[in-house]
């Protein structure tokens, strides 16, 4: 419980005879209680337990000003109700002690053991949680409950029983909340419930948030439900008085009970088909147990001979359990005067099951603890899950990704060999290709659907029979993400994509590197000098390096001024000085300035002139000639020194090269950093350097290339504009020189 006005204090009961006696009572009645709903736990430890807290939070008190107390007893007697073991009831008592007092993880520890403090320190960790924002937060509060989980199940169970009291408790706390914890309750606890097959504790948290959420219409639907008792009443005896009867004469022992929907289920189905209570038919749900599942089949055989059935409302889920580990035969059927009532059939053990799901497989040995299978559908579903959600790093994503995971409805598909699949409501035949193998899901070209071809997108229908098409040749692209309904679908494709943008990556960094490396024209190969490198820029491996580099997150600049550092320098001869001084005193190769080459000049860094560019030239003060691009935005600042101005040409040199910057934006997709690599490779380009950045699908990519000139700039541009997704091939403004 969080945020309770307390003051904390822990005082030794042994010398205060009174407070002993009074806390010896309390914990008499307490056990006593517990045996009431439990007969079966061991009282030991419980009782420690209480004695325990009782001690911790003695000088506390809640919103109500109710002992703070009260609370962990009545989580702990919520879980008795359930018919946990003691340890889980224990582990209930303490769970708001090491966030509510200064009792620690080691003295816990010490006192009740590992398995407690595992459970307690669970518990904690998924209150603590305090994100950005709301849907971070709930995408948060999924992973650290997902993460208790795998560690021990009861952790959710007992945050069940920590919040159902809360709900029970609300009204004390202010309306901002209130209106909080009972969303996060209809949008987490409540959906995790249903997916644990707890429906009891599901309904009640469903019915206390609604209440607190739109209190209005859970008066007014109360109040509707209470009006009507009698008549619901007479109907419900109308279909359970012949039904008894029926099943006695034909030899099928059964109870026969029933029960008007819980609240919000109703408010749900008026939302959803925008009715009133008044129209709502379906508002009765009759109930029948029997002792074994062919006795299940028989009274279903009743239920028809009496009543007709509402087509399409049969749902046999004995032989196809739902992924909870539900168990049910359900039928819809018309009595007398039109009314209608939801008919569901199973045996006891399965209504066990069906009310407390996760909590009914608790196994008691000797009182010393429970144990559950590991093959527990709850438990392989949880597993699952866990693994997938790996790979998904952002929190709306992952969010809206688990609630189609908690809240869609299931559908039941077949393969060829008659294997059930189990799949969320609106899977595709993608989806299903991924359920019968990830090997087959990541060559996916279609399916066929009952005989009949279909894409990789089509959504599949529930009896199905669906076969898988595969090609060793296809491999997935982002555009599938579209066409996926399953995490394990989800998780194989995303992991898919980044290996394969990781290799392009790589191939294209050692590319760059390679290339620029061989223009320092240094003694040694590259590999001589890998060490140092890494060491230097604290990267681990070679191929990291490359990657870093393909992507754009590291410089190629940098790593050529480490080799530029530590390139062996050699005396120049005199002759080589007088002509390197003569080459930058007297020209710029490849331009003509009048009808003379010799002459300095300098290329402008607005516009980057390159061979094909129509070009001007301007005068300048002590840095010779500035070359211009005709079309440069600052050739207009020279319009009042005209006498400035002189002609320039292009003189024919093939050996010359420029570096220009190309920007290109397409729609992000596998492969297409390779084709556009590929095509200054066809052309006789260089890439010096590679920026490549992506967002919401798109991808901007920025690349530094050595050209010839503009011809084969052009041929370059027009072949990359013809590129599947490539939307925009631009020359920046910036970033060109001759080499």
């Amino acid at each position: 419980m969080n945020g309770p006005d307390k003051g904390i204090h822990t005082a030794d009961t042994r010398t205060m005879p009174a407070v002993q006696a009074a806390l010896d009572q309390a914990a008499a009645v307490f056990l006593r209680q517990v045996h009431e709903v439990n007969p079966h736990v061991q009282s030991d430890s419980v009782e420690k337990a209480y004695r325990f807290s009782w001690n911790a939070h003695r000088n506390q008190v809640r919103k109500s000003g109710e002992p703070f107390l009260s609370h962990p007893v009545a989580v702990a007697l919520i879980l008795a109700e359930q018919r946990l073991d003691a340890i889980t009831i224990a582990a209930g008592l303490l769970h708001d002690v090491l966030e509510d007092t200064p009792i620690t993880r080691e003295e816990l520890g010490r006192e009740f053991g590992e398995q407690i403090l595992l459970l307690v320190d669970g518990v904690t960790k998924i209150q603590k949680l305090e994100m950005k924002s709301h849907e971070e937060r709930q995408a948060e509060t999924y992973r650290k409950m997902l993460l208790s989980m795998a560690q021990d199940i009861r952790v959710i169970v007992i945050k069940f029983a920590d919040r159902l009291h809360n709900l029970r408790t609300l009204r004390y706390l202010s309306v901002e909340k209130v209106k909080a914890i009972a969303g996060e309750t209809l949008d987490i606890y409540a959906p995790l419930a249903h997916r644990l097959g707890m429906a009891r504790m599901k309904w009640e948290l469903e019915d206390l948030a609604f209440k607190h959420l739109h209190p209005a219409e859970f008066k007014n639907i109360v109040s509707k439900v209470v009006g009507s008792r009698h008549e619901r009443e007479r109907q419900i005896e109308s279909f359970a008085g012949p039904l008894r009867e029926r099943l006695k004469s034909e030899g099928v022992e059964a109870t026969v009970i029933g029960r008007p929907k819980h609240f919000y289920s109703i408010y749900q189905k008026m939302k959803l088909y925008n009715k009133s209570f008044e129209e709502i038919y379906d508002l009765l749900a009759i109930r029948v147990i029997t002792n074994n599942i062919r006795d299940c089949y028989g009274a279903l055989g009743v239920v028809h001979s009496l009543w007709k059935p509402v087509q399409d409302r049969f749902k046999d889920y004995l032989s196809t359990p739902k992924t909870n580990g539900y168990q049910s035969l359900h039928t819809t059927v018309v009595g007398e005067k039109g009314a209608i009532a939801e008919i569901q059939i199973r045996t006891w053990e399965m209504n066990q099951v069906a009310e407390d799901g996760i909590a009914a497989h608790w196994l008691y040995k000797d009182g010393e603890g429970a144990a559950i299978s590991r093959d527990d559908k709850a438990l392989v579903w949880l597993k699952n899950l866990i693994e997938w959600q790996k790979d998904l790093t952002d929190s709306t994503e992952f969010f809206e990704f688990f609630k189609i995971d908690l809240f869609d409805a299931e559908i039941f598909v077949f393969t060829p060999k008659g294997d059930l699949i189990s799949l969320p409501k609106g899977a595709t035949v993608l989806d299903f290709a991924f359920a019968v193998h990830t090997d087959l899901g990541l060559h996916c070209i279609g399916g066929k659907l009952d005989g009949k071809l279909e894409s990789l997108g089509t959504a599949l229908r529930s009896g199905s029979t669906v076969e898988v098409l595969h090609s060793a040749s296809r491999n997935p692209t982002i555009d599938w993400l579209q066409y996926i309904k399953t995490p394990k679908a989800r998780s194989s494709v995303r992991r898919w994509l980044r290996t394969s943008e990781k290799r392009e990556s790589l191939e294209l960094g050692r590319n760059i590197v390679r290339t620029n490396y061989a223009k320092l024209h240094m003694r040694t190969p590259i590999t001589d000098h890998t060490s140092e490198l890494l060491q230097a820029l604290g990267i681990g491996s070679l191929d990291r390096l490359y990657e870093q580099v393909g992507s754009g997150e590291l410089p190629v600049a940098r790593i050529m001024e480490h080799f530029q550092s530590r390139k062996e320098k050699k005396p120049i001869h005199v002759n080589v000085m007088s002509r390197l001084a003569r080459t930058f005193a007297a020209k710029q190769p490849g331009v003509v300035v009048g009808d003379t080459d010799n002459v300095m000049v300098r290329f402008a860094k607005c516009c980057n002139p390159i061979p094909g560019d129509q070009i001007t030239g301007f005068v300048t003060r002590g840095r010779g000639i500035a070359v211009h691009r005709k079309d440069c935005p600052n050739v207009g600042l020279f319009a009042d020194s005209e006498e400035r101005r002189i002609d320039v040409s292009w003189k024919s040199r093939e050996d010359k090269r420029y570096v220009v910057s190309l920007e290109v934006v397409a729609h992000d997709r596998p492969g297409l950093l390779h084709e556009l690599t590929g095509v200054f490779a066809n052309f006789g380009a260089d890439v010096l350097e590679a920026t490549v950045t992506t967002a919401n699908d798109q991808a901007h990519d920025v690349f530094r290339v050595g050209i010839q000139n503009r011809n084969q700039l052009k041929q370059i541009t027009e072949r990359m504009r013809k590129l599947k997704g490539v939307e925009k091939v631009l020359r920046s403004k910036g970033g060109s020189s001759g080499l």
